[in-house]
């Protein structure tokens, strides 16, 4: 029995599902999703099962459409490892490379007063901007205005915020290396706290911290990016592993419907394979390597998306390394000797997965950079980011229904009362006119018109005060510092324009891919420019 289900079209949409024609279900299933990101759909009595299918955990735990996708046309699936398909616990993973640097960066020769610092995991925001050079971080809007901004540990006024980066457009930031570093992954969330308290640190302490701004982050880096390397992070996972990585009942589902779907499915991680293989262990079993059609680790991403003369290594059982040729007509043996790899470059991937073009994959991945933007913009891969944040922000969104109603409803009156500001200023500018052409001016008229608008001058003042303290209210009450993650103020944050320009798909977790149909066609609606909204 196939149920019924009746839609409801619903005005500024962000995606929607439609299941192929040609399989099992026989007719299409659309699910429309508002801006709030809540379902529109009413299902009969008889739906409860696909309902249930495509949302068993509630709307924080759908997949948001961006792009037009057919998972029909996709030949091979791929997933990053780390923050993708482990995700971690930042509670407890995050402190080994926060613990890990700071305790290198006092044998650099920082005080040991650093070791006094603390770690907040959520302090802290993905799509964030680093000003090296300025000690600052940076909150960005769509069009690269700041918004929110932080010296330190001390928030900067409108004023200081302006004065940085509101000057004229010969001297209009970048925000882009050198200069500037963009928070792309929660890894970096530990080097932007350590910054921050040793920015605050080194302005209460000159004497003690002589190191530019700009030197302090490049150690703070190299500090970090340490601890991934010399095991202050493996070894404790190694360890209890549990302690630190979140299960995942559903991964071995998803990658299996993928497989009997006809995906090729791959793992393409930066990580070297013993400790992915550890992970991967801990979350499928000894047997993990079984469920993968290619396994490429150590892939220096982004470079392996952009250097085609990467050379490729094949992993052995004992875990060395053996130098391989990977041409068009060897891949596929190459492949059959063994599934696991290291190194390499896109054309070696290509090759082994015997891809028509880039399009016909799929690359899910939490980086924005080095898994999403990169890739897109290189190779025309198809992409799904991982948004953990989503589930805590929908959530919260559907608790505060009153208060974004609130922001709403002084929007819209503020936009009336200048609306009217607007009528009385022309009306004015005709009185003075007719004075100035020598016609019967009535400057009493003149006057009324400036007593009224004076009136509602200091109406809209009022109105615009109210109005900037429910929205900052708003977006406290999803982050006390930075507010919402895709919003700046009522602009789309830098980061969220980010996500809806490359990303074809996001997700808050990758085994969210479960709950759909493998050969499913995500689809969005129209865009909207503003003039299409008219009534």
């Amino acid at each position: 029995f196939i149920p019924k289900i009746r839609t409801s079209m619903i005005p500024l949409t962000l995606g929607m599902l439609t299941l192929p024609l040609n399989r099992p279900w026989h007719r299409p299933l659309n699910c429309e999703w508002r801006r709030t990101i809540y379902m529109s759909f009413t299902l009969t009595d008889h739906a409860a099962d696909v309902k249930g299918a495509l949302s068993p955990m509630g709307d924080a735990y759908k997949v948001f459409c961006n792009r037009n996708l057919n998972m029909d046309q996709i030949q091979a699936v791929g997933f990053d490892m780390d923050y993708t398909l482990a995700e971690y616990i930042p509670e407890t993973f995050d402190l080994l490379a926060f613990d890990g640097a700071i305790s290198k960066l006092v044998d650099m020769g920082y005080p040991e007063a650093v070791a006094s610092f603390k770690y907040d995991p959520y302090a802290y925001q993905r799509g964030l901007v680093i000003d090296k050079q300025r000690g600052n971080l940076l909150k960005l809007d769509r069009h690269k205005y700041v918004k929110v901004a932080y010296h330190g540990l001390h928030k900067m006024s409108a004023d200081e915020r302006k004065a940085v980066y509101a000057q004229s457009f010969e001297q209009q930031p970048t925000f882009t290396p050198p200069e500037f570093a963009t928070v792309d992954t929660a890894f970096l969330l530990v080097d932007a706290s350590i910054f921050s308290q040793l920015v605050e640190y080194k302005d209460q302490h000159p004497e003690e911290i002589q190191h530019s701004y700009a030197t302090i982050f490049k150690n703070v880096r190299r500090a970090v990016d340490l601890c991934h390397c010399d095991g202050a992070i493996k070894d404790a996972v190694a360890v209890q592993p549990s302690r630190y990585i979140r299960p995942s009942k559903d991964l071995a589902r998803m990658l299996s419907q993928l497989r009997s779907a006809g995906k090729q499915v791959f793992v393409l991680t930066n990580s070297l394979y013993d400790y992915t293989d550890l992970v991967m262990r801990f979350l499928l079993g000894p047997g993990w390597s079984n469920m993968f059609d290619l396994i490429i680790c150590g892939a220096r991403k982004p470079g392996f998306l952009l250097d085609p003369y990467l050379p490729i290594f094949q992993v052995r059982e004992d875990g060395s390394l053996i130098n391989v040729e990977i041409g068009g007509k060897h891949a596929q043996s190459v492949l059959k000797q063994g599934n696991i790899f290291q190194g390499g470059n896109w054309l070696h991937l290509h090759r082994l997965l015997a891809l028509r073009s880039g399009a016909d994959l799929l690359y899910v991945g939490d980086h924005m950079y080095s898994d999403i933007l990169r890739s897109k913009r290189t190779l025309g891969w198809r992409t799904v980011l991982i948004v953990p944040e989503l589930r805590d922000e929908i959530e919260r969104a559907s608790q505060l229904d009153d208060l974004a109603e609130r922001v709403e409803d002084l929007h819209a009156q503020r936009a009336r009362l200048e609306a009217r500001l607007s009528s009385l200023a022309m009306q004015r500018l005709s009185l003075l006119q007719a004075q100035a052409g020598d016609q019967a001016g009535d400057q009493a008229k003149v006057d009324k018109v400036d007593e009224s608008f004076l009136s509602l001058s200091q109406q809209q003042q009022l109105l615009s005060e109210e109005y900037s303290s429910a929205i900052s209210a708003h977006h406290e009450a999803f982050h006390a510092r930075w507010g919402r993650l895709f919003k700046a103020g009522s602009q789309n944050s830098r980061w969220a324009q980010q996500v809806q320009d490359y990303a074809c798909l996001y997700t808050s977790h990758v085994t969210n891919l479960a709950h759909v149909s493998p050969e499913i066609s995500y689809r969005t609606l129209s865009d909207l420019m503003p003039h299409d909204r008219l009534d």
